[in-house]
């Protein structure tokens, strides 16, 4: 009998545990998808704490509980971003196919997440946010950059750093088109893209 009892007090405070832990992921949920359409809408110096709260259907209290500030919460935002992103690349693929991916994921991350995407543009504009963010995407900006390189050279390109500046060039470029453009025909330009791109490279 006090065994059973045990058992079902471990299993309640199981439950209640996991009630938490699940109010706890759809608040921060919740905030950050408020953040992200605020930031875009009115930028980050244009929107304050509170909006954020008022959006998100949640007390200023309990945002403060998971985001001691506007910093903070942006962090968490491209944390998010940059984390969606990095998707596995299947193996045995051919360097051009590795390529072709790598620009499909972008294209469909683009889709998905397009306030994310306009929001990221905004940032790099606004100078006031380079002290906090500046340098880590700045760093995340290389390490693609590189491995860029590296991809290009391996699929035959007889000037890897140049071609990887180009395509981040031409990526920028259609990603910005198709934020700004309604009906912009994203599909039909990353089809005819890529197919310029392999003949390019002869793969």
């Amino acid at each position: 009998m006090f065994l059973l009892k045990q058992l079902l007090i471990l299993n309640k405070r199981s439950i209640n545990m996991s009630k938490r832990v699940l109010q706890r992921e759809t608040s921060v949920h919740a905030i950050l998808e408020a953040a992200v359409e605020l930031f875009a809408e009115h930028g980050f110096e244009g929107t304050s704490i509170r909006q954020i709260a008022v959006k998100a259907g949640i007390s200023l209290g309990l945002l403060y509980n998971y985001f001691s500030s506007k910093e903070e919460l942006l962090k968490a935002i491209v944390l998010r971003g940059r984390k969606s992103e990095k998707l596995e690349k299947p193996e045995g693929l051919t360097p051009f196919q590795a390529l072709e991916h790598q620009v499909r994921n972008f294209f469909q991350e683009l889709q998905q997440q397009p306030t994310y995407w306009r929001l990221l543009y905004l940032l790099r504009l606004q100078p006031s946010l380079k002290n906090s963010l500046g340098a880590e995407l700045d760093k995340e900006t290389q390490a693609k950059a590189n491995s860029l390189v590296n991809q290009l050279a391996a699929a035959g390109s007889h000037s890897p750093s140049a071609e990887a500046a180009l395509m981040l060039a031409t990526l920028d470029g259609i990603a910005q088109q198709y934020l700004t453009v309604p009906n912009f025909p994203l599909q039909d330009v990353m089809i005819r893209y890529l197919l310029q791109l392999k003949n390019h490279l002869n793969a």
